[in-house]
């Protein structure tokens, strides 16, 4: 199965930092500084975008229409804030768009994958993974279900382990219990 690249994605790192900022955007304005620990923080320190890269990104959607600037003031200092503009809305949602074509392609290869890398099945986890898994024929389903019973399998266990080695860690006065 090929699918095209869509424009949004044709080059991945900027693809993802426009995403990052836009739908970090949508929800409140935010200055430069706090995208960066934004996006250092969704991605668990992982990708740490540089001030030169984040404000030249800036800069060119504001020059584009995606998003408004204002500045203002902290203190002494003067800080300019984003806020996506309508024209910025639309393009993440024909992003968002392009975001699911490109999931359902991947669903639709780790399903037919021999060897699938563990932590990619949580895909199958989600409203898409689960919509998509009961659409498949009886016997994709149910190679599919074996591959997210063993990673389930395997995830649970890892993390009853985890667990009692963190109430041992405490000496078992931990808060939290074991739901059955």
């Amino acid at each position: 199965m090929s699918v095209a690249i869509p424009t949004f994605f044709q080059n991945p790192s900027r693809a993802s930092l426009n995403y990052f900022v836009l739908m970090l955007l949508r929800t409140t304005p935010k200055h430069g500084y706090m995208l960066m620990q934004d996006i250092e923080r969704h991605t668990q320190g992982h990708w740490k975008p540089s001030h030169s890269a984040i404000y030249k990104l800036l800069n060119s959607l504001e020059e584009n229409g995606y998003i408004t600037s204002w500045e203002e003031k902290d203190g002494e200092r003067a800080r300019r804030v984003y806020k996506i503009a309508e024209k910025g809305v639309a393009l993440l949602e024909e992003s968002e768009r392009d975001f699911e074509s490109f999931i359902n392609a991947f669903i639709s290869s780790l399903l037919e994958a021999e060897r699938v890398n563990p932590d990619h099945l949580t895909i199958l986890l989600t409203k898409k993974g689960k919509a998509l898994m009961n659409n498949l024929d009886p016997d994709q389903k149910l190679k599919a279900l074996a591959k997210l019973k063993a990673f389930v399998d395997a995830e649970q266990a890892r993390i009853n382990r985890e667990y009692e080695e963190a109430m041992k860690s405490v000496g078992g006065a931990g808060t939290l219990r074991p739901q059955a």
